[in-house]
C-alpha cells in the first residue's frame, strides 16, 4: 500500500502541485518571517560586537528608568573619568554621549527620520571607538560635527558643506569636518549620526555641560576585563561615588543584544501572526483538495477493498499522499521564504534602512518549525477525508459520479451551533474585563464559520439560481445547481475567501473607528487653532521637539497660548502598588495648556496642577482607586524622589494614564522633548506668518492648521491599515489559488457531464460561462460570509478597545464595496483556467464508459 500510495502521488502530478499549492503559499511567509527577523538580529549582532569589539569596560549610572520597550540613564559626572583613568590596568577612558540629534541639508531636506533613528554623539580617536575618519577631519569646536558616511552618500553632503542639527537644546547650523564609518560600514544599521566633539555633544545633544551618559574603557592587556571593571568599580566606591555600575565589554555586548532580541522577538510574533493565518486559509484549500480527491476516488478505493485492502490500509494511503505532499510543499515554501526575505531586505536597502551589507541567515530553528507546521497542517488537514475513504464499503463506491454529501449532517449543525455558543460567551466575558477570553470567542466564530458554512451555502446557491438564470441564462442556472449540488466544496472554498474578507473588513472597521475616534475627540480636547508637530510625524517615537520652540510661540504678540505636550519617563510609585513601575508621563505647562487643551475634568482643574501634583484619567482613577489629594511617589531619573499630590481627575483616553507639570522636572536629567505644540490665537487675531517665522528656524517642525493636524493623524492610521492590508494580502492569494484549484478540480469530477452538455449542443461559450457564473456564486457566499463575520470581529474589537480612545463604531461602507467586488473580480480571474479547460473538454472522450 505504501507503494501504490507513492505510486498515486506521481501518476496525479497535477493534482499533487495543486494541493502543494495552498502549503507552498503559507509556509513561504512563515519561512520568510524567520529568516527575515534571523537576519536582522544577526547584522545587529554584529553591529554591537563592532561596536564594543575594542571596550574592555563600560561605566554608567544605575538611576534608570524602563517603561516597556524604552530604558532611559542617567548621566555621569565627567569629572569621574580621570578617576577611571588612573585605574591600573586602564589604558584610555573616554566619555560618550549619545542623543538625539536630527539633522537637515543646507536646503532644508531632513536626513533619516521617519524609520531608524537619529543620533547625535561623540567623535574621539580614541583606541576604543568604532568610529574612524573616511574623508577630512575630526570634529574641533562648538561648529564643526562629523556624520556617517551613508547619509552624507545618500544626501550628497561634502567635507565643507553646512548642515542643520536639532536636538531637545534647539537648532544649529555645522560646517561638516568630516565623514566617518562605522567598525568598517557607511553606518550602523540605517541610523543617522551627528558626531561632535566631547564639549558640544555635551552641552548640544543632551543639554548638560559636565556630564556623560558612559565612560568607555580600554585597557592596557595585563589583566582580565572582569578584573579591570572590578578594580574600576573598587576605585569608584573609594572615592565616594554612588549610584554607579561597570560592565565588562562582554557584558554590554551581550545586553545590547539582549534589547535587540526583546525588540525583533515581538515583531516576529507580530509577523508570524500573519503567517499562521495565511496557513489557517490554506488549510481550508487542503482539506478541500483532499475531500475532493476522496470523492473523486471512491471507485479506485471500493476496489482496493474489493480485493481485500483494509479500511486502515486506504486510510493510511491517503496519509501517505498527504505526507508526501507536506514535506515536499513545505520545502518548497521554505525555500520561497528565503527568496521572499531577501526580496524585503532588498526594499529595505531601497529605502534607505542601512541592510544592503547583510547577509541572509538561515538557522535550522527557522526550517524545523516550518516543516513542522506544514506537514502538521496538511496531515490534519487529510485526516477526516482519509477516514471517509476507509469507510467506503466496496459495492456502494462503485459508481461514475462522486457527489459529496459530507455537508448536510446533523453533527455539524450541532458542532456549528455549540462553537456559536461558545464564540457568544467568550465575547461577552471578554468586554466585561477577562481579555483572553476574547481570544476564545474569536477562535469559536471561525469554527462556528467552518462547520456552519455548508448549510449556508446550500440555500444561498438554490435562492441565487433563479438571479443567475435571469442574468446568465441556462449556464447561470446550471452554476447555482452545480454549486447547491456540492455545498461542503462551495462552503470550504468560500470559507477560505471569507476567513480573508473578515480580516479586511474587520481591520478596515477598526481602522474606520479610530478615524472617527480621532476626529471626535481631537476636536474636543484640542481647543487650539494651530499645532507644530515633528515633520516625521511624531519623532519616530526618539526625540521630537526642542521644549523652547513652545516658549517662542507663546511669546508672539498675536498668540493666546501654546502648549507643548511631551512624554518623559519616570518610575512611579501609585497608591496600591508594591513597588515603583516605569510610567512615561505627559508632560505640559498647565499655563499654556488652560486655553489650549480641553482635557473634561471631573475633578480639579489646569490652575490646580502645580509642580508639587500630578493629574490622572479618569480611567485609571477608577481602576486603581486613586482619589484627589491621594499621594503618589515618583522618582526621576537622576534619582530625585518626590511626592506628589493628585490635584485632578481629567476624562481623556489620549492623554495617557498621568500628566505632570513641566516645572516638576527643572534641575532634573530627564530628556524633555515636545511631540505636539498647540496653539491658540488672540480673538480676531491671525498668527499664521508670525508662527511660521519661527518655525521655520527649525528644519525639523512642520506647521499645521487644526483641521490639517487632525488629517494627518488619520493619514497615520490609514498608513497602518496599508501595512496590514499588504500583509494579510497572501491570505487573500491563497484563497484565490482555491477557487482555482477548486474549478480545476471540479471540471475535472465533472468531464462527462460536460462531455454530455456539448453532445447535445451547448457552445464551448456556454460551458466555460457557468463555470465563471460558479466562481462569481462562491465568491459571492464567501464575501456574504467574510463581511458579515468581519463586522462582528470589528465591533467586538472596538468595544474591546474603547478605554484606550476607540469611542466611536463606524462602518467602512466603502471599503466593503471595494473589498467585494474586487473579491468577485479576482474569482473570475480564477476561474479563467477552469473555464477554458471546461470549454476545450473532448465530447468522445468525456461521454466514453471505457
Amino acid at each position: 500500500m505504501f507503494k501504490l500510495s507513492l505510486k498515486n502521488v506521481l501518476a496525479r502530478k497535477g493534482r499533487l502541485l495543486l494541493t502543494a499549492a495552498a502549503i507552498i503559499a503559507g509556509t513561504t511567509f512563515l519561512s520568510g518571517v524567520f529568516v527575515f527577523s534571523d537576519t536582522i538580529r544577526g547584522t545587529f549582532d554584529q553591529i554591537f560586537s563592532s561596536a564594543y569589539a575594542k571596550t574592555d569596560a563600560f561605566v554608567r549610572s544605575t538611576n534608570k528608568v524602563d517603561a516597556g520597550f524604552d530604558t532611559t540613564r542617567d548621566q555621569l559626572p565627567d569629572s569621574l573619568i580621570a578617576t577611571v583613568q588612573a585605574v591600573p590596568g586602564v589604558a584610555s577612558a573616554t566619555g560618550d554621549v549619545q542623543g538625539f540629534a536630527q539633522m537637515s541639508t543646507s536646503e532644508g531636506k531632513e536626513m533619516g527620520g521617519g524609520g531608524p533613528p537619529t543620533f547625535g554623539g561623540v567623535f574621539t580617536e580614541s583606541a576604543t571607538t568604532p568610529w574612524e575618519i573616511a574623508e577630512g577631519r575630526a570634529a574641533s569646536g562648538g561648529n564643526e560635527v562629523v556624520i556617517d558616511r551613508a547619509s552624507a552618500k545618500k544626501y550628497d553632503v561634502k567635507v565643507g558643506d553646512e548642515v542643520s542639527v536639532t536636538t531637545q537644546v534647539g537648532t544649529q547650523k555645522f560646517t561638516v569636518s568630516g565623514i566617518a564609518r562605522f567598525a568598517g560600514n557607511d553606518s550602523s544599521g540605517g541610523a543617522t549620526w551627528a558626531l561632535f566633539d566631547l564639549p558640544t555633544a555635551q552641552a548640544f545633544v543632551i543639554g548638560k555641560d559636565g556630564f556623560v551618559d558612559a565612560i568607555v574603557v580600554g585597557g592596557d592587556g595585563s589583566v582580565s576585563e572582569q578584573e579591570l571593571a572590578d578594580r574600576i568599580e573598587q576605585s569608584l566606591t573609594q572615592a565616594g561615588t554612588q549610584n554607579v555600575e561597570t560592565l565588562t565589554g562582554k557584558e554590554i555586548t551581550d545586553e545590547n543584544k539582549s534589547d535587540v532580541e526583546r525588540g525583533l522577538s515581538f515583531l516576529t510574533l507580530f509577523l508570524s501572526i500573519f503567517a499562521l493565518i495565511a496557513i489557517f486559509v490554506g488549510s481550508f484549500i487542503i482539506f478541500n483538495v483532499f475531500s475532493i480527491s476522496a470523492a473523486q476516488r471512491q471507485q479506485e478505493n471500493a476496489l482496493l477493498r474489493a480485493i481485500g485492502a483494509s479500511r486502515g490500509q486506504v486510510t493510511r494511503s491517503l496519509l501517505v499522499e498527504a505526507l508526501v505532499v507536506g514535506v515536499g510543499g513545505s520545502l518548497l515554501g521554505y525555500i520561497g521564504g528565503i527568496a521572499l526575505a531577501k526580496l524585503i531586505l532588498s526594499i529595505l536597502s531601497s529605502a534607505g534602512i542601512g541592510v544592503a551589507s547583510a547577509s541572509l541567515e538561515i538557522k535550522p530553528n527557522g526550517f524545523v518549525i516550518t516543516m513542522l507546521v506544514g506537514v502538521i497542517v496538511t496531515l490534519l488537514c487529510a485526516i477526516a477525508p482519509a477516514i471517509r475513504s476507509g469507510r467506503i464499503p466496496p459495492l456502494a463506491a462503485m459508481r461514475d459520479v462522486s457527489v459529496d454529501r459530507a455537508g448536510v449532517s446533523r453533527k455539524r449543525i450541532v458542532l456549528g451551533v455549540l462553537f456559536l455558543a461558545i464564540a457568544a460567551l467568550g465575547i461577552a466575558i471578554g468586554l466585561n474585563g477577562t481579555t483572553e477570553m476574547l481570544g476564545v470567542g474569536v477562535v469559536g466564530l471561525f469554527i462556528a464559520l467552518i462547520a456552519l458554512g455548508p448549510l449556508v451555502a446550500g440555500p444561498i446557491a438554490r435562492l441565487a439560481t433563479p438571479i443567475l438564470r435571469g442574468i446568465g441564462g441556462v449556464m447561470g442556472s446550471v452554476a447555482g445547481r452545480n454549486a447547491a449540488r456540492n455545498p461542503k466544496r462551495v462552503a470550504l472554498t468560500a470559507g477560505a475567501l471569507g476567513v480573508g474578507l473578515a480580516l479586511l473588513v474587520g481591520v478596515a472597521t477598526l481602522g474606520s473607528s479610530a478615524t472617527q475616534s480621532i476626529r471626535d475627540q481631537v476636536g474636543e480636547q484640542f481647543l487650539g487653532d494651530f499645532t507644530v508637530t515633528p515633520s516625521d510625524g511624531g519623532g519616530g517615537g526618539f526625540g521630537g521637539l526642542p521644549s523652547g520652540l513652545a516658549q517662542q510661540i507663546s511669546a508672539l504678540p498675536d498668540v493666546k497660548a501654546a502648549a507643548g505636550i511631551g512624554g518623559t519617563g519616570v518610575n512611579l510609585l501609585a497608591p496600591g502598588d508594591d513597588k515603583p513601575n516605569g510610567t512615561i508621563v505627559v508632560v505640559v505647562d498647565p499655563t499654556q495648556a488652560a486655553d489650549t487643551l480641553g482635557f473634561g475634568f471631573t475633578a480639579g482643574s489646569w490652575a490646580d496642577l502645580g509642580a508639587d501634583g500630578i493629574l490622572v484619567s479618569k480611567q485609571h482613577a477608577d481602576d486603581s482607586g486613586i482619589g484627589v489629594d491621594d499621594q503618589i511617589g515618583v522618582t526621576l531619573l537622576d534619582g530625585t524622589s518626590k511626592e506628589l499630590t493628585v490635584r485632578g481627575i481629567f476624562d481623556s483616553n489620549i492623554f495617557g494614564d498621568y500628566v505632570m507639570d513641566r516645572s516638576t522636572f527643572d534641575g532634573s536629567s530627564n530628556p524633555l522633548f515636545d511631540q505636539l505644540v498647540v496653539i491658540a490665537s488672540k480673538p480676531g487675531a491671525d498668527p499664521t506668518a508670525e508662527i511660521k517665522g519661527v518655525v521655520d528656524q527649525f528644519p525639523t517642525a512642520k506647521f499645521q492648521t487644526r483641521d490639517e493636524y487632525i488629517d494627518s493623524q488619520t493619514e497615520q492610521v490609514s498608513g497602518f491599515l496599508n501595512f496590514i492590508y499588504a500583509l494579510l494580502g497572501m491570505s487573500i492569494f491563497i484563497a484565490i489559488l482555491g477557487i482555482v484549484i477548486t474549478l480545476l478540480l471540479s471540471v475535472y469530477e465533472r468531464r462527462r457531464e460536460l462531455g454530455l452538455m456539448r453532445a447535445v449542443g451547448t457552445t464551448r461559450g456556454q460551458v466555460a460561462g457557468s463555470t465563471l457564473w460558479e466562481s462569481v456564486l462562491t465568491a459571492l457566499i464567501g464575501a456574504v460570509m467574510g463581511v458579515t463575520l468581519g463586522l462582528v470581529l470589528g465591533w467586538v474589537v472596538v468595544r474591546a478597545l474603547r478605554d484606550q480612545g476607540l469611542s466611536s463604531f463606524a462602518v467602512p461602507g466603502a471599503s466593503i464595496v471595494i473589498f467585494t467586488v474586487v473579491a468577485i473580480v479576482l474569482a473570475v480571474i480564477a476561474a479563467l483556467l477552469p473555464a477554458r479547460r471546461a470549454a476545450k473538454s473532448d465530447i468522445l472522450s468525456a461521454i466514453a464508459t471505457t
